[in-house]
């Protein structure tokens, strides 16, 4: 019996992924997106065209003392898709199940079990991350996050000083780590010799370094270690550097699933 080969379950697995994003209309997927549950918020449930506004506008106490508590509660709390709940359909929910059948009869628990056997050592096959959040069936660790995410960014005042702000970190309970790049915010004066204190998936850090010796603004250049194992950055110094010269570290998402 034939087994799917890597290529062949990206294939699949982002498929089912872009479906689930593009179904529920999520902007972490593509922010112009004009359909979907948070247009849908912001089209009826808040501003002047809410339900409340509309129900405030009828000059009956009566009727706003029974709708209007939920409509403000729709307007202050709009919903959102919960995780998991397009497995509610059951072609979706046929096709997870299908899956994992196919590798449980190659000797694996099912499809996560899978992933995590080929994550083990090195990243080597993830999903998106709207897979986990809509199809909920895959481990954190063998999920990559949907966009890339400004982790810090430093501005250089000297040689060898600067300002170091954090901006976010990748979230261990949803995605596993990345891909960690210097990206530059401002085109630069000269070559920074940049050293990173980068925090791992398993909690141990690395010093990771790069020389920024293209300067054209928006370049980006990997760090000495391209592996994606990281999910958080805690220091950053610089050599060479120039006042006014600004660059952040930037999480990159495996891949795009746009034209899966």
């Amino acid at each position: 019996m034939g087994q799917l080969n890597n290529t062949q379950l990206q294939n699949i697995i982002d498929k089912m992924a872009r479906w689930a994003t593009e179904s529920v209309g999520d902007p972490e997927f593509n922010a112009g997106f004009n359909a979907g549950m948070t247009a849908a918020n912001s089209h009826v449930l808040s501003g002047t065209n809410s339900i409340a506004t509309y129900v405030l506008g009828l000059n009956d106490e009566d009727i706003e003392a029974d709708l209007l508590p939920a409509a403000r509660d729709l307007d202050e709390n709009p919903p959102s898709p919960a995780d998991g709940f397009l497995l509610t359909i059951p072609e979706m929910s046929a096709m997870i199940k299908a899956l994992d059948t196919h590798f449980k009869s190659h000797g694996f628990k099912g499809l996560d079990d899978y992933l995590t056997q080929q994550n083990a050592a090195t990243p080597t096959l993830r999903a998106h991350g709207h897979f986990k959040k809509y199809l909920k069936t895959l481990s954190a660790k063998n999920s990559f996050i949907p966009n890339d995410l400004d982790i810090a960014t430093f501005t250089e005042t000297g040689a060898t000083t600067g300002t170091y702000q954090h901006l976010a970190s990748i979230s261990t309970a949803s995605y596993a780590g990345a891909k960690l790049v210097v990206k530059n915010v401002t085109a630069l004066t000269s070559s920074a010799v940049v050293s990173v204190t980068a925090k791992k998936l398993d909690g141990t850090t690395a010093v990771l370094t790069a020389t920024l010796s293209t300067h054209t603004i928006n370049t980006e250049t990997n760090l000495s270690d391209t592996t994606p194992l990281y999910v958080d950055v805690t220091g950053i110094t610089i050599t060479t550097g120039t006042n006014g010269d600004q660059f952040k570290i930037v999480a990159k998402t495996d891949r795009s699933i746009a034209s899966a």
